[in-house]
């Protein structure tokens, strides 16, 4: 059976403690029904992980921090999260994650009554979006469950757009723990 295994040059190293430490108390804000405290700690760790060549991190932590502006009626904040977001996604080829961020960020800013927001992320990437096709994984690529949530650091897990260690096994976008299906 062929393995991808990623060469430990290439994973990303783990990030730090004092980022861990910011990235679970903004999950717990979030769980907690705070998302305006925990919107700026995603974003600020989005912004170090980006200037410390993290992309796919900071692109994952620009979505996270999208939606919790726009919990908390921060329409601005959440625009330009989901800018920077969708701009690393695009670059960085994550595709379904582009595809379900613009979809899911977009129903957020309707529902929230955020017609400037909707109308500027239609206008802006509407088009990159549109032309993007998801290319489902073939089942047997990937056997087993992962859950849907790092262990270690809570973030979402993403099947398709995870970064495969081996064929049972994804490193998180956030923290880089090793997470193995079951």
């Amino acid at each position: 059976m062929f393995r991808r295994i990623r060469r430990a040059a290439f994973q990303a190293k783990p990030i730090n403690p004092v980022q861990m430490k910011s990235l679970t108390k903004a999950n717990q804000l979030v769980g907690s029904g705070e998302p305006g405290q925990a919107a700026p700690l995603f974003a600020n760790l989005a912004t170090e992980l980006e200037i410390s060549s993290h992309p796919r991190r900071a692109a994952n932590l620009n979505a996270q921090a999208a939606p919790a502006y726009a919990d908390s009626q921060n329409e601005q904040a959440s625009l330009n999260q989901a800018r920077l977001a969708l701009n690393l996604f695009i670059q960085h080829q994550m595709i379904n994650r582009t595809t379900v961020f613009y979809n899911n960020i977009s129903r957020k800013f309707t529902n929230k009554g955020m017609k400037s927001a909707s109308e500027s992320m239609i206008s802006e990437f509407g088009s990159r979006v549109g032309l993007i096709s998801i290319q489902p994984a073939p089942a047997t690529l990937h056997p087993g469950h992962l859950p849907t949530n790092c262990t270690k650091c809570g973030a979402p897990i993403h099947r398709n757009d995870a970064n495969w260690v081996d064929d049972q096994t994804v490193e998180c976008d956030f923290c880089g723990s090793l997470i193995r299906s079951e």
